[in-house]
């Protein structure tokens, strides 16, 4: 969890939101199998 903040840190993407869904789902998956359910508790933060 914290290696996708700290990646949306340092990314161009203004809100959490859009970066999960444009940049982390689509290029992350591998990486991150569970990373749609994770969606919901970061909206939660």
């Amino acid at each position: 969890m914290m290696t996708i903040v700290i990646a949306f840190h340092q990314s161009r993407y203004r809100d959490f939101k859009t970066y999960h869904i444009h940049f982390a789902c689509c290029y992350l998956t591998n990486e991150f199998p569970k990373l749609i359910s994770d969606l919901h508790k970061c909206l939660l933060m």
